[in-house]
């Protein structure tokens, strides 16, 4: 599922692509992934580009939106001009080399091109949304962590009552917005704190090192584009892949060599998702 950095890198390539443009066209070829009317939409142009966590906000003139949640493998790929088949010069996973694929559920018609959301397993959605409601769209989610909202104070406040493992309830998003399964692996290994132990039992010392941590291995995410993992269908909307996944410190890297200590990565379930430490440098 796209994180933080993948939707950020999403939303930064669309700005350049779609903001001032008009939608001319909405062709919806799985209706139960569109919610709403294409009529809301059409002759509208996009105003703003915005994310909430893993959420993408296309802001549209008359105060329409359509967010975006990508979900598993949800993809937005942008092709300027028009055509009813495009060739594309690489593939792209679960769609080839050409669209509209038979992954591709939605197509929209912008001036000066094509958007096309893709979709392998149809989890992922796009809800047309008046301004008016988009709060309650997003009002559940917690704070943002690359803002200044992210905090000390405030891990210590939300991890002060649970015993949950601390890596699930980074991936709460009703505590912190945008950290999925790569990035809490990431950001626990370089703070050096098992993914097993329970949140209210960290100690300042540790605080400080995850809230950095955090903020690190995010920041590193968006300067690589995003992770592209073998397990994911994450693209850029030119099609290309992110290249963060060739600098996992463990994510996915079982029984391979820490880049610390020379031991082993290990892997193990934790709330249904692998999970991957390494048992001398997390304590």
């Amino acid at each position: 599922m796209p994180e933080l950095p993948e939707v950020e890198t999403i939303k930064r390539s669309l700005e350049k692509s779609l903001l001032g443009k008009r939608i001319v066209g909405v062709q919806i070829l799985l209706a139960k992934q569109f919610k709403g009317e294409k009529k809301q939409v059409l002759g509208k142009r996009v105003t703003a580009i915005k994310r909430r966590g893993k959420i993408l906000i296309i802001s549209l003139s008359g105060g329409k939106n359509l967010v975006i949640h990508f979900k598993l493998t949800g993809q937005l790929v942008w092709v300027p001009g028009k055509g009813r088949r495009v060739t594309l010069g690489h593939p792209i996973p679960f769609a080839g080399s050409e669209l509209p694929a038979k992954t591709t559920h939605i197509i929209f018609d912008i001036d000066g091109g094509q958007l096309f959301f893709n979709d392998l397993r149809q989890f992922g959605w796009v809800k047309v949304i008046d301004e008016n409601d988009l709060e309650k769209e997003t009002d559940k989610l917690g704070v943002e962590p690359l803002t200044e909202n992210f905090s000390h104070e405030y891990l210590k406040q939300a991890f002060s009552k649970t015993k949950k493992p601390i890596k699930l309830v980074l991936m709460d998003q009703e505590k912190i917005a945008g950290i999925g399964n790569i990035y809490a692996n990431e950001a626990l290994f370089e703070a050096g704190i098992l993914p097993t132990r329970p949140a209210k039992e960290l100690t300042e010392i540790q605080l400080k090192k995850l809230k950095d941590a955090v903020f690190k291995v995010l920041k590193e995410g968006l300067k690589y584009g995003g992770s592209s993992a073998a397990d994911e269908a994450y693209i850029k909307p030119t099609g290309e892949a992110g290249e963060y996944q060739k600098h996992f410190r463990v994510y996915q890297r079982e029984n391979q060599q820490c880049n610390k200590c020379g031991g082993k990565i290990k892997r193990i379930n934790l709330g249904g998702r692998g999970t991957f430490f390494c048992p001398t440098c997390q304590r």
